[in-house]
């Protein structure tokens, strides 16, 4: 019989781990940033480093040197120079220039260290990937003084694609961390930056800052009583006389303890295209479910309200070529809510009672259970958290977590905690949604906001 044969097992490197274990061992090959970065306040920085085939790993760096630090970060692993050059043609516009890597090093520790004076935290990847493309920023390098802020204040320029939710809480970070008037600001669209913390000239502002706490409150009570018939001006009047009052109730400091929380507790992986065996309510790799079968059971999963007949018949496939597995029952109570069938709330009772581990049905039970007339004490009490709902993860699929968020609007709007909803909201703002479960998720928590607001000033009335 022949031997086995025996040696060192080869054990390959995930292109992030390799960063995280291996960069620093290659050499610079080439540091790139937009020429116009001194004059701009933004740099748009590449660094790359050359391995022994000859190909390039490299990272990109966007530094807001005005306020905000490492806005965007990323990688590309082991590419080849051509398609390194390609990258580079496409950022033309950027008029990229080749510098030290001293200099590059300093543009985004200078930034970073800015950022933090006034609370805020580099992008995510670079602390748990991209950062490891640099040295250690110790005395070995050569150290390059940086300018940062404008006329020495954080200067926040707003993007196109910031929302007011982030503007507001970028400004009340500002206001916290820099002091009135101590700060300046421009956003998208605008000509000239506004050196007076919030914008002052909103007409709906100005209108509510003339009036008493009554009379406002009167507003308020009077545009909710309508809300179903008011026309554009005036829902949008509401709507800005809801995040003034909400803001009023909010303690900037309670808020921002409970966004700490919660940012470490959704600190967790997200994957959008592997479906994760506990997503199928099984053990991992206990049981073999076919690729067809996952791609099935997320066509039913996100399409089942436009067409919920097609989704009945894709639902039987998906029993006939799986085992019985928790999934499925899943898959069928998205269906019935769809259908607003009299059978979900017996059939949820039915099967959380079966599966009361499945993170999917356990998060659907908890749902309607909150928003049920008559919570009990005991449940009102709790704090689920993600590891409660999703124990043991490492890693969880985007729509358990779209669907992990929604209950935990549905849980702060039960509770009535206009501080810890706000602390929840900048939290889950660092994740990365699609537009679409932001739009879903923006208009959740516009109507819990009202629904705070209207039930605090019931209780001052009593």
């Amino acid at each position: 019989m022949a031997k086995k044969k025996t040696g060192k097992v080869i054990q390959m490197l995930s292109p992030e781990n390799y960063i995280r274990k291996k960069v620093r061992l290659l050499p610079i090959y080439k540091c790139l940033v937009n020429s116009d970065w001194e004059d701009g306040g933004f740099a748009n920085l590449i660094v790359s480093r050359g391995h022994t085939n000859g190909n390039l790993s490299l990272c990109f760096y966007l530094v807001d040197l005005y306020c905000l630090g490492v806005k965007d970060t990323h990688f590309r692993f082991n590419i080849t120079r051509s398609d390194f050059q390609e990258l580079i043609e496409k950022g033309g516009n950027d008029g990229f220039i080749e510098i030290s890597y001293p200099l590059a090093h300093n543009i985004v520790y200078a930034g970073l260290e800015f950022a933090e004076e006034y609370g805020f935290k580099a992008h995510k990847d670079f602390n748990s990937i991209t950062r490891f493309m640099l040295e250690e920023d110790t005395e070995d390098v050569e150290l390059i003084d940086i300018e940062c802020g404008r006329d020495d204040k954080p200067f926040f320029v707003s993007g196109p694609f910031d929302d007011q939710v982030k503007i507001n809480k970028i400004l009340a970070q500002l206001e916290k961390t820099a002091g009135p008037g101590n700060y300046d600001y421009l956003l998208d669209g605008e000509d000239e930056p506004d050196k007076n913390g919030f914008d002052e000239d909103d007409e709906y502002i100005d209108e509510l800052e003339g009036l008493s706490m009554e009379e406002i409150r009167d507003m308020f009570l009077n545009l909710k009583a309508h809300q179903e018939t008011l026309n554009e001006e005036d829902t949008y009047r509401l709507e800005n006389v809801t995040d003034w009052l909400f803001e009023k109730m909010t303690d900037p400091e309670l808020v921002d303890k409970y966004y700490e929380e919660y940012l470490e507790e959704l600190d967790i992986e997200l994957t959008s295209e592997l479906i994760p065996d506990e997503m199928l309510g099984i053990t991992a790799g206990t049981i073999q479910i076919s690729p067809e079968s996952r791609d099935l059971f997320m066509k039913i999963f996100v399409d089942n309200a436009d067409n919920p007949k097609q989704a009945h018949k894709l639902l039987e496939k998906f029993r006939n070529l799986t085992p019985d597995i928790p999934a499925s029952y899943y898959l069928e109570l998205q269906i019935l809510r769809e259908e607003d069938s009299p059978q979900f709330s017996q059939k949820l009772e039915e099967y959380y009672a079966r599966f009361p581990d499945y993170s999917l049905i356990k998060i659907n039970w908890l749902g309607e259970l909150f928003l049920s007339e008559v919570l009990p004490k005991e449940y009102l009490d709790q704090t689920f958290s993600i590891q409660s709902i999703f124990p043991g993860r490492r890693k969880i699929h985007s729509l358990e977590m779209f669907n992990f968020l929604m209950f935990k609007l549905t849980e702060c709007m039960q509770k009535y905690e206009a501080n810890r909803l706000e602390g929840f909201c900048w939290a889950y703002e660092e994740l990365n949604l699609s537009a679409s479960d932001w739009d879903i998720l923006d208009g959740l928590v516009s109507i819990i906001k009202s629904r705070i607001v209207a039930v605090n000033f019931s209780n001052r009335n009593k």
